[in-house]
């Protein structure tokens, strides 16, 4: 069993330094061809390069987790996977790759305006599912436009804490109760006596035109021509009803 365990070891620790040694290569070849230049550009800046992918790792993986483990976990919807995930990836290569032109957080909100007003034209998204796109969106500007004065240790932690946050509220969600209400639109002739009826009265007269219990009702629409009003009944719900 020891013997076994020491091959382990030995295995993961020669896999590990092979891994270090290619990584040192490949370091190394990027500082060589550094001073090469295309048209006047260089070819790589190192610096920049591997700074450019730590952080589109980083965002990739919050996003990933987020839209994976968090949204589709407790929605299976897979409708806006697709989006969440590339529209985080285009937005942080688009804030870090023009973020040396100073437009910082005045360009991220204008970016989720843009995305609001386009809401992709072919149907309404539903509130929650445009709260995660405001999400992976803000993860991905949060990644690609801090400065320099934010460490990586508060970048982690910004991070981690809309994970928690998003993954917190989803899980208690479902827990909140919301009361149902259930409606009826109705067209009201002779709204004029209807109008002259006390409050308890009215609601006396709906329920007998619904045959239901009624919480309250609201008047939508009045037509003085035809003496007649769109109402919309607020019932009971039928579980309610029948208890």
């Amino acid at each position: 069993m020891k013997i076994t365990t020491a091959v382990q070891l030995y295995s993961c620790f020669f896999s590990f330094q092979n891994l270090l040694i290619y990584v040192i290569k490949f370091y190394v070849m990027i500082e060589s061809i550094e001073e090469v230049k295309v048209f006047g550009i260089k070819l790589i800046n190192s610096g920049d390069f591997f700074e450019l992918l730590i952080r589109l790792l980083l965002s990739t993986f919050v996003v990933y987790w987020i839209s994976n483990r968090v949204y589709l976990k407790n929605n299976q919807n897979f409708q806006f996977y697709f989006g969440y995930n590339t529209i985080a990836i285009v937005t942080f290569l688009m804030c870090f790759l023009l973020s040396s032109v100073k437009l910082e957080l005045g360009f991220a909100l204008g970016l989720f305006a843009l995305f609001t007003i386009i809401r992709f034209r072919t149907r309404t998204i539903p509130i929650k599912e445009m709260t995660y796109l405001f999400v992976v969106i803000g993860v991905a500007v949060i990644n690609a436009l801090a400065n320099k004065k934010v460490s990586y240790i508060e970048l982690l932690f910004a991070n981690f804490a809309i994970v928690f946050v998003v993954n917190y509220f989803e899980k208690i969600s479902p827990r909140i109760k919301t009361e149902k209400k259930e409606t009826v639109s109705i067209i009201l002739q002779k709204f004029d006596l209807f109008s002259s009826l006390k409050p308890a009265e009215m609601t006396r007269h709906l329920e007998q035109l619904i045959s239901k219990p009624i919480t309250h009702f609201k008047i939508k629409k009045i037509n003085q021509l035809d003496n007649s009003a769109e109402l919309t009944i607020f019932t009971q719900p039928s579980s309610l009803t029948h208890k």
